[in-house]
């Protein structure tokens, strides 16, 4: 197998006009959304992550028609609130289907655990949040679906916020109108998806985790929750874990070094589809890559290397709140946030879910 260097899909992009024109035309002919928006000069750096709404694994071909999801939106819409609610053990998930300048979207909602704790500065003290009526504070994900390829977009507003499986799970519970169960996974350029899919073994995986804030939930599990633990013991540490799978000393392959292989390339497909929008240049984790054995057309194992770093289409972009009315600014931030780099990487994501016939 020949070795090619994957094109870079991943820019820094900051927003430093107080207006700005939020979607430029061109995407399928459709007219700039939204025009230009009165802008505040503060902001937050955000990362757009893009996935792809595919079969799961076990359905063999995973690449579907494309669906209609203004439809699949507007049939969610016309559920009430608790019919778009969902649980999954300990977590509770809401969606509701948002319209924008006749584009739709969803913001898919985690209800916070615990007491919530709030500043009064009028009084001086610290306390709990009260909330008027049945309300709850949430953790938001915007998703915007792109008009091809069953691409979606998302950016999430903390750490707590609702990753793609559970996006995945939401949608599979609901009575959408789709009428087969769904997997979404990371978007990524050339065939890094594949190569993983299709692996033989996957005998090493390392990444690099940047000091910062906690950036893995609590419910993390697998390689989420190896690296969590790590990054909270040591938080302002830049930590790399590198897990390797060792060769076997005598001839062929014993049952122990194959079950070894399996559980790390699992693994690694679990990380990849929770965490894949932390992955980046400018991200939580700026290093991961995996080392992978691949049959040949001769029936021979060919060592390749996956770089999930160039090949996961990310964009970190300052997402500036407005001050208006109607749908919080936080929605309406994110949405233009999101399709804005849809517009700019719009080459990339095509060609990303082209490459598998």
């Amino acid at each position: 197998m020949t070795d090619w260097t994957p094109t870079e899909m991943i820019h820094s992009l900051e927003v430093t006009q107080a207006w700005r024109h939020t979607v430029a035309q061109g995407m399928d002919g459709h007219q700039p959304i939204g025009g230009w928006l009165p802008l505040s000069s503060a902001g937050r750096k955000k990362t757009v992550a893009f996935y792809e709404v595919v079969r799961p694994k076990e359905a063999g071909d995973p690449r579907m028609r494309h669906l209609e999801w203004p439809t699949v939106l507007r049939n969610l819409a016309h559920l009430g609130m608790r019919q778009r609610r969902y649980t999954d053990g300990e977590d509770v998930y809401v969606g509701e289907p948002i319209e924008m300048h006749g584009t739709h979207h969803l913001v898919l909602a985690r209800l916070r655990d615990g007491d919530v704790q709030q500043v009064d500065w009028d009084h001086g003290r610290i306390d709990d949040l009260q909330l008027e009526g049945n309300r709850h504070i949430v953790d938001t994900t915007i998703v915007c679906f792109l008009p091809f390829g069953n691409v979606i977009g998302a950016i999430q507003s903390s750490a707590s916020a609702p990753r793609p499986t559970a996006l995945q799970r939401w949608l599979n519970s609901m009575d959408s109108g789709i009428a087969e169960d769904l997997a979404i996974r990371p978007l990524v350029g050339k065939n890094a998806w594949e190569k993983i899919n299709n692996a033989e073994a996957v005998h090493l995986f390392e990444m690099r985790l940047m000091p910062g804030p906690t950036m893995f939930p609590a419910d993390s599990g697998g390689l989420g929750q190896f690296s969590r633990d790590a990054h909270r013991c040591n938080p302002d540490a830049l930590i790399t874990l590198t897990i390797k799978v060792p060769k076997q000393r005598r001839f062929g392959r014993d049952t122990s070094r194959a079950r070894g292989e399996r559980r790390l390339r699992e693994d690694v497909q679990r990380f990849m589809s929770e965490f894949g929008s932390l992955i980046g240049p400018d991200g939580s984790v700026d290093r991961a890559i995996a080392h992978v054995s691949l049959e040949s057309s001769d029936g021979s194992l060919a060592e390749d290397r996956i770089n999930f770093v160039s090949d996961h289409i990310t964009s970190r972009k300052t997402v500036t709140l407005r001050r208006s009315e109607g749908h919080a600014p936080w929605y309406e931030a994110a949405v233009h946030a999101v399709l804005d780099v849809a517009s700019q990487h719009e080459r990339e994501l095509r060609e990303a879910v082209s490459a598998v016939p």
